[in-house]
């Protein structure tokens, strides 16, 4: 395992080799070729786009024509109209792309709505002259109706409409093409890091050792990775040699093999994208199945809530269990509870039922997580311990980076109950690959001592594990599961946003999280202060959760998902390695299992607090405020956490991270 992760000591901008030269010519030349093809369908897309303006024009225009004809039929002249521009503010809440209406006598505006009279003005002088570029004019002459002092054929209404209307389907549509080609790519590179780690990378690793074995004349292990193909047929005929050799000298070879732990990164992604894919349907599909119970807000803070706190209390149990049960088999029966939460919340009917499928759900994740983390945990050592825990979180940051953007884009064009049904074909894949990629020749080692109760009791008044996590383990999963899986969703929908749109935003969580997390981690290990880490991570959310509660747009709030992202990059491993300093005389003696449950334990309960917190306070003080409000609990926790936690003593900063442990 340790070449798996070794590190590279050359530093190159593109890794060296004729194969990657090809790759990026490969990639331009698509993009390349993809640009093409989207320009020229934006063109081909034009005229029909404009045809269907130009008609929603027209019917807006006779509703217009409808009002101005039935205010003369009472006797009011043309020039004595009131309320014009109000009804043009009613048809801007229906077509957001409808910039102006007017009535015109002639060329000369009579009543303006949307828009300054003078800037209708020049819009309208810009037809006679050079084409306009940012407005779509249509005009519809008002023959039906006769108005004292006017010629019929003098009046017209004109509507003008946003030429950008034109583009944003097709730029919808890009974008849409863009996630996907990214996803594909990233999922192209894990399956092809698949298939040669198992195919290639653990065979020669294996076979190296043989050879090597027998160039020291021991004849003392075999090839026990098995491959059809020139790699295996080879280590067949030295594994008959070996084996001759052997028995002449009264030797018993054993068969060695690597475990697969590359298979643990392609598990924990696909139980974690089978939750993922409805992320961003969850609050507005929620809250329409129990608006007949409850308010649809607070209905579906509950849903969530009860979900992830049983996550919090299925974690710790499931791990009491885990060395009885094995890896394999409470992987298979934790994809196998997910599966059938995720069925039965798509047909969900009211409160009850969508409570008791979430809820499995919440068990059949817990179940998974903590398989995936205990086979990790049995199948590597203290050498190689970070790295294959780095490995599985690899796997669930991709799922956080694909789910929810797939999940939207498949929502938009199949509905919220198929999405449900998507992850749950997910989770049901997940059961059949367990087979192949658990090896169960991984067993639980010997558990520590069981801590004693006066033992227990000095870990939990530590004060400045109290401190870690009071004011940053519980808080950054509140914001993450109130703000991030709550409120962003829901805002951004009512807000106008595609549920495409959401699902890019919340994209950006995972997107920023996996990029930066392994630079966060080397930052954190060469200064040897998680504390300051934490620190750093809490401010940034502070700060991103305060400008989108002060600047509620999409923009905003994309950039706020963002430094969420690098806040938890940075702060979430950081804690791990600040609890078992903090506590280190309690792990030195008992383990580190009983810190990490209790951290892992006050982070799923904060979690479960953050929907019904962000439920609660958008009934009573509205989804911006509540946003704020979030900003502040950050601002507040981050500035408490630095005044009580103090300094790491200098005799903890040499302890070893390789008990770490994933999200």
């Amino acid at each position: 395992m340790n070449n798996l992760f070794a590190p590279k000591h050359t530093r190159r901008l593109m890794p060296k080799g004729t194969i990657w030269i090809l790759l990026l010519f490969s990639t331009i030349a698509l993009c390349i070729a993809l640009i093409g093809i989207s320009w020229r369908a934006a063109d081909l897309a034009r005229d029909d786009l404009q045809a269907e303006i130009q008609q929603k024009a027209e019917i807006q225009a006779k509703a217009l024509a409808e009002k101005v004809e039935h205010a003369l039929e009472l006797g009011i002249p043309l020039d004595g109209i009131v309320g014009f521009e109000d009804v043009v503010v009613q048809l801007q809440e229906g077509d957001p792309d409808l910039q102006f209406a007017a009535i015109l006598s002639g060329s000369e505006p009579i009543h303006t709505g949307g828009m300054a009279r003078e800037t209708i003005t020049q819009s309208l002088a810009e037809v006679n002259g050079p084409k306009t570029l940012s407005t779509i004019i249509t005009r519809i002459d008002l023959k039906n109706i006769a108005a004292p002092g006017t010629k019929q054929s003098d009046l017209a209404i004109v509507i003008g409409h946003d030429r950008a209307a034109l583009m944003r389907p097709v730029t919808d549509n890009l974008f849409d093409i863009a996630i996907i080609f990214i996803i594909t790519l990233a999922l192209s590179f894990e399956l092809v890091l698949f298939v040669l780690t198992v195919n290639v990378a653990l065979p020669v690793r294996v076979a190296r050792r043989v050879l090597t074995n027998v160039q020291q004349h021991k004849f003392t292990i075999l090839h026990g990775q098995s491959t059809r193909d020139e790699i295996g047929s080879f280590m067949e005929h030295i594994n008959s040699v070996i084996s001759k050799t052997a028995a002449k000298v009264g030797i018993q070879p054993q068969q060695e093999r690597e475990v697969k732990l590359i298979g643990v990164r392609l598990l924990a992604f696909m139980f974690v994208l089978a939750e993922e894919l409805a992320r961003p349907i969850m609050p507005t599909f929620f809250g329409q199945i129990t608006a007949s119970s409850v308010d649809g807000q607070l209905g579906a803070g509950i849903v969530m809530a009860v979900h992830l706190l049983m996550v919090a209390i299925a974690m710790p149990l499931c791990s009491l269990f885990q060395e009885r049960i094995g890896s394999l088999r409470m992987y298979l029966s934790g994809a196998f509870l997910a599966t059938i939460g995720l069925c039965g919340t798509a047909f969900a009917t009211g409160l009850g039922d969508l409570i008791l499928w979430r809820a499995l759900s919440g068990m059949g994740y817990a179940i998974t997580f903590v398989a995936c983390q205990s086979y990790v945990l049995d199948a590597t050592n203290d050498s190689n311990r970070t790295q294959g825990t780095a490995m599985m979180v690899s796997g669930i940051m991709l799922a956080d980076i694909c789910g929810p953007a797939i999940g939207g884009i498949f929502a938009s064009h199949f509905g919220e109950a198929i999405t449900f049904i998507a992850g749950a074909v997910v989770a049901c894949v997940a059961v059949a690959l367990a087979f192949f990629l658990m090896d169960n020749m991984v067993r639980g080692k010997t558990p520590p001592p069981v801590p004693t109760r006066h033992a227990f009791k000095a870990m939990l008044s530590n004060r400045r594990l109290q401190v870690l996590i009071l004011f940053a383990a519980v808080p950054a999963k509140l914001i993450l599961s109130g703000f991030l899986f709550y409120l962003t969703p829901l805002i951004l929908l009512q807000s106008g946003a595609t549920t495409a749109e959401t699902g890019r935003v919340i994209m950006l969580y995972g997107l920023v999280a996996l990029l930066t997390g392994w630079g966060a981690a080397r930052w954190t290990d060469r200064k040897q202060n998680e504390t300051r880490a934490v620190g750093i991570g809490g401010a940034l959310t502070a700060i991103g959760l305060l400008f989108a509660g002060f600047m509620p747009q999409y923009a905003s709030f994309a950039v706020a998902v963002a430094l969420l992202g690098l806040a938890q990059a940075t702060s979430i491993p950081a804690q791990v390695s600040a609890s078992l300093k903090i506590a280190a005389d309690f792990t030195e003696e008992h383990g580190t299992g009983p810190v990490l449950a209790v951290l892992r334990l006050a982070e799923r309960l904060g979690g479960a607090l953050g929907p019904l917190l962000a439920a609660s306070l958008t009934l009573s003080l509205g989804m911006e405020q509540a946003v704020l409000v979030f900003g502040a609990i950050a601002a507040v926790s981050v500035i408490c956490f630095e005044l009580l936690i103090g300094h790491v003593p200098k005799d903890q900063k040499a302890q070893a991270n390789g008990s770490e442990s994933a999200q």
